[in-house]
This record gives C-alpha cells, structure tokens and sequence, in this order.
C-alpha cells in the first residue's frame, strides 16, 4: 500500500539522487514511466566520482550536472542517471515503460532501444518473453516492458515491493503531441502499487514544452498526492525553451548573455554548431574549436560534423571528427555511433580488413546491434576470417530470434 502523502516533483530526472540517501531502490524493483531511457553508460569520470561520494557518505545529488548535456562539469545527469543509481543507490531491477505500445513487432523495437547501449564486456543475457525483453545493462537488470502489457509482467516476473518513477516526458512529445493521457498514466501506476518515488518535468532538458509543466500536479492528485516541487539545481543561464529549440531542430536562437555558469559559454557556441551542422560542417568545426577553447568539448557536435562529411562522400574529414567524437566520450550511445560510422569510413579509405579491425571491438560492446554485426559478417568475407565471420553468424542469428518475437524463456 502507499503510504506517502506527497511526491517529490523535479526539473530533470538526476536530481531525483537527492532522494537516494533513504534507499528508495533498496530491494525494490523500480517502475519507471519515461519517453527515453535513461540508462547510459556513465560519462568518463562519472563512476569514479560516484564511488567516492559513497565511500565518503556524501550525497550524490551534489554531482549532479548543472546543465541538461553531457561534457559539462558532473558526474551524471539526465541521460545517465539510472546508471548512477546502480553505482550509487543499490539500483539492481529496473522496468522501463516507454511511451510506444505494444503493437506487432514491438520486441523489435524493445531490442533496438537498447542496442546502442554499450555492455563494457558484460554478458548482456537478452531473454524474450511474451511481455517482456530483460537484458542487463549498466549493472542494472532491465525490463522493457511496453505499456499494454505491464499488468502482465507485473504479475509474473516482479516480486517484493515496487517503487515508480515518472518522467512526465512520457505523456507528451517536444512537439506537443499528446501520447497519452493524465488518466491512463495514473491508471497504470496504480496498477504497479508501491510508492511513487519522484516525478520530473525534463522541461529545462527540451523534452516537455513549458506549456505541459501543470501535468505534474495533475498527475499526482489523480493518483491521491501532493505534488511538492524540490528542484534544486539553479537557474538555466539561457532562455527556458532554448534546448527545445535544440531538439526541435531549429537552433539554440539568442541565447543571451550566459553569465558565469561553468560551462555555459562552450556549451552555447557547441549548440549553435548543431544547428549548422548539415548545411555548413566547416563552420560548426569552427565553433567546435571555439568551445572546446572555453572548455566545452561536445561530442555531440563533433559527431554530427563527421557524420555530415560522411554523407557528401569526405571521409578522411569525416573520420577525423568521428574519431574526436569518440574520444571524447567513448562509450556514450553517440560515441558508439562515431565509431560504427569511423569504421565505414575506414573501408572507404583503407578497405575492409582495417574496417574489420576497427569495428570488431564495437560489435563486441554492442551484442544486439544486427546492423554491425552484419557488417562484420561482410568484412570477415571479405578478409577469409571465418572465425569473425562465424562469431558474427552466430550473433546475427540471436538477435533475430529474439526481433521476431520466438520465446526466449522457455525451450
């Protein structure tokens, strides 16, 4: 039964770590409601800085980054912090409900959510059932489970007590399409029982326009709570709606004077890059250099500067800013598209036996990424190396069994 009266009501999904002091992961299973998955691996430094924190019982929700990207001064954030949570909070059993139903083929779609996740040279342990993908990620076992069959999961693979966190992403797009509704979402959190741990706007982040920031109370009084508003982090030093600028395409816009925000000035020059990526790459590897001279070293940017070389047919250039790309944060799901793309590159300037060498340790990070192990089958024809081409037969043959939706969980 739930026996909390209010929830705690966030701006961004990693300053729910102020919560993480009273164990709310502690033997629990956690439901989470969120358009996005917020299990990436770790930024560099990011779980040395964590592990610390927890030897020294210091709460992690002073590591928390202070602006909505990646590459800024932080530990974590909003797209790493369950990842977080499993080094600092005793995260071990996760359920992501994403906003996509369960529609035919939805176990396809559950596998290529995920496959981008780099296992860091873990077993994976993919299983399939008929509500249900499990894969262990980040050091987190994790269920995608669309939402129609929730219920379902719920009853035969989850035992002990369940704890819910919303992302109210979840209910609309950055676009302002309506995926679901209050009622529907509050309807399926009481189906989970257990406590509701934390909500997030992920306003500030671009995810939610500003315009749908009163879903949060209204979430919570249909489900018999009061909302309290406990974001902590300060003030953006740009407009409010200028990330959704971002992530609706059209540009950061005038941003303002950013003040002394750490990091705010690279990150502004970095965002105004992205905008011109496509159209012009020689100027945004300006601004790329420019940022990176104020300390902000944007992966993001430098992928889509290499990416766009890729696609006018320059790969030398294209390889070099993929390669910056995935330096800078190797394992970061961008970081993974550099270096599948720095490989196709290779092939182009060097042929397929640099490729394959160049790729093979990708596709070992990413056992269910189909695409790049099929291409590793093709360049392991094309060298004679059938071992590596066999290994990648082998792998291609899993991950469609477990696309089409056959039973894995039973014989």
């Amino acid at each position: 039964m739930r026996t909390r009266t209010r929830v705690d009501l966030f701006e961004e999904h990693g300053e729910v770590a102020a919560l993480w002091p009273d164990s709310p992961y502690r033997d629990r299973t956690v439901v989470c409601f969120d358009r996005h998955l917020d299990l990436k691996p770790l930024a560099p430094g990011g779980e040395e800085a964590l592990r610390a924190a927890v030897a020294h019982s210091a709460s992690p929700a002073g590591l928390v980054r202070e602006l909505p990207v990646r590459g800024v001064p932080g530990a974590f954030g909003l797209d790493d912090f369950w990842s977080a949570a499993a080094v600092a909070a005793d995260l071990k059993h996760l359920v992501w409900v994403p906003s996509w139903s369960a529609g035919e083929g939805w176990e396809a779609r559950a596998v290529a959510g995920v496959s981008l996740i780099a296992t860091g040279g873990e077993p994976a342990e993919p299983v399939v059932s008929d509500c249900c993908l499990t894969v262990t990620l980040c050091g987190v076992r994790l269920a995608v489970v669309p939402p129609e069959l929730l219920s379902r999961h719920l009853a035969r693979h989850v035992t002990g007590e369940v704890v819910t966190d919303i992302d109210l992403d979840w209910l609309v797009d950055e676009h302002g399409t309506a995926e679901h509704s209050a009622d529907r979402l509050a309807e399926l959190v009481t189906v989970c029982g257990g406590e509701v741990s934390a909500m997030s706007w992920s306003t500030r982040s671009g995810f939610l326009p500003a315009e749908f920031r009163s879903v949060g109370p209204d979430v919570a009084r249909r489900l018999g709570l009061e909302a309290r508003e406990s974001s902590y982090l300060p003030p953006l030093p740009w407009p409010e709606d200028l990330m959704l600028r971002v992530h609706q395409g059209a540009g950061p816009g005038d941003p303002g004077d950013p003040g002394g925000a750490a990091g705010a000035p690279g990150v502004l020059l970095a965002l105004l890059g992205l905008s011109l990526a496509d159209g012009d790459p020689d100027e945004a590897q300006t601004l790329f250099e420019r940022a990176a001279a104020l300390g902000h070293r944007s992966s993001w940017l430098a992928y889509r500067i290499g990416a766009t070389r890729y696609a006018r047919g320059e790969h030398r250039a294209a390889r070099t800013s993929l390669r910056e790309a995935a330096a800078i944060d190797p394992r970061d799901t961008l970081g993974m598209h550099a270096r599948v793309l720095c490989a196709r590159a290779t092939l182009r300037l060097d042929g397929p036996g640099p490729a394959l060498a160049e790729l093979r340790p990708v596709a070992d990070e990413l056992p269910l990424r189909s695409n790049v192990w099929r291409t590793v089958a093709l360049l392991a024809a094309a060298v004679d190396d059938r071992e590596a081409e066999e290994t990648a037969r082998h792998r291609l043959s899993a991950v469609d069994t477990l696309t089409r939706g056959r039973r894995t969980d039973r014989p």
